[in-house]
């Protein structure tokens, strides 16, 4: 099956935030058109580092390079009447439509959902908002923090005795990214038997909550055991709960340490320690968390992470280097499979992305690099919405474009 497996489907996405973004980017890395609607000023996401040379520029921005990799733009002031109807044309010609406006606002446009779905009955129409369209928090204003700390991600993250904490980077929203295109995706099959489009309302924090351990977590708190964060070990307490599963500093790094399903006696021999195999540990790890800690600790303390988690694979034990980014970028691994591509940009120069995780056995990722601030503009609106050259200049002239 070929990469372009969405290449007849046509995207449009309207959007500030990660969320919109990361979901076209990955429709658009499994081949459909994905066309990104800026205002004339261009994206909010354009102007977020980091940048080439520390030197900011609305075409180099490092966020809206990775997020809108293999994409088109156009420019349009939804806030003119001449540029909503332009709009309105442009949703006749595609399939789907990714926006994150907040509730409300698509109201005042005149462009309300179920407006759009009357005009286009076969259009899928995905918003992404903080709290979702309906109920007491619709309205309130949103954030990644603020979704980490409603959906209970802040409440378990950390030591217990330290206040919450939140995840690196902007997790909330690519969960929310993903989800967004896993349910376009089904959008579509559904139209594919009803002929009808539909109406997709996903919100950021019930996308961030429906990735917690499901049933673990959300069972004991029905069970009126309330979870707690628990550092770096696994939050569930039961002493016969599997361990470890933690992070340990050894010589010039840390290493991820996990138990061993197929070799539980393991442990013994990566730390030179008999205790770690005695049938009472083994009965209850969690139970003896702390005493498994000190000894790998101090079976491990010489060894560098690379020679720990090469000695445990060889175990079959699965622990792991904690790598920084700049060690991400370099690992063989990702090397081998081809991750971070180079992409020349006509700004920001040659930069190094990372691909689809998705292989095709047919054909390599051809990685694509994003749009300069409406360069698809005479493409869409002239060759295919059929305005002329002299239209552009009115419009941009009028600040429609």
């Amino acid at each position: 099956m070929p990469r372009d497996a969405l290449s007849d489907v046509w995207v449009v996405e309207v959007g500030s935030g990660v969320a919109p973004a990361y979901c076209g980017r990955l429709l658009a890395d499994q081949g459909a058109r994905v066309t990104l609607v800026e205002p004339p000023a261009g994206s909010p996401l354009r102007r977020e580092g980091p940048f080439p040379r520390q030197s900011p520029h609305h075409e180099a921005g490092g966020l809206f390079l990775y997020l809108s990799a293999g994409k088109e733009s156009v420019t349009i002031n939804l806030h003119t009447s001449t540029g909503r109807a332009l709009f309105l044309r442009l949703l006749e010609r595609v399939d789907v439509l990714v926006e994150d406006f907040p509730p409300g606002a698509l109201e005042r446009l005149g462009l309300s959902p179920p407006s759009l779905h009357r005009a286009f009955p076969r259009l899928v129409h995905l918003s992404l908002t903080w709290f979702g369209h309906t109920g007491p928090y619709a309205h309130y204003q949103g954030c990644d923090l603020v979704a980490y700390a409603v959906s209970g991600y802040a409440y378990l993250t950390g030591n217990p005795d330290k206040p919450p904490l939140k995840a690196g980077g902007r997790q909330t929203e690519y969960q929310a990214g993903v989800n967004g295109a896993m349910a376009v995706l089904s959008a579509l099959l559904a139209r594919d038997a009803t002929g009808r489009g539909q109406w997709l309302d996903l919100s950021v924090v019930e996308a961030t909550a429906h990735t917690f351990d499901g049933v673990t977590v959300f069972h004991m708190a029905q069970r009126g055991i309330l979870p707690r964060r628990n550092g770096t070990r696994l939050i569930q307490r039961e002493p016969h709960t599997a361990y470890p599963s933690t992070l340990l500093p050894v010589k010039g790094g840390w290493v991820h340490a996990h138990w061993s399903p197929q070799n539980p006696e393991g442990l013994a021999l990566l730390a030179n320690n008999p205790r770690l195999a005695d049938p009472e540990v083994l009965a209850t790890p969690m139970g003896h968390a702390d005493e498994i800690d000190a000894l790998l600790r101090e079976g491990l303390k010489d060894r560098t992470p690379q020679e720990v988690m090469e000695q445990a694979q060889e175990l079959r034990i699965p622990f792991t280097v904690v790598q920084d980014v700049a060690q991400v970028l370099h690992d063989p691994q990702n090397q081998a499979m081809g991750f971070f591509p180079p992409v020349e940009h006509p700004v920001a120069g040659r930069w190094r992305i990372p691909a689809s995780p998705i292989h095709w056995d047919d054909e390599p990722y051809q990685p694509r690099r994003a749009p300069l601030l409406g360069e698809h503009n005479r493409q869409v609106f002239c060759q295919e919405l059929g305005l002329t050259p002299e239209d552009l200049v009115r419009l941009r002239a009028g600040g429609v474009l």
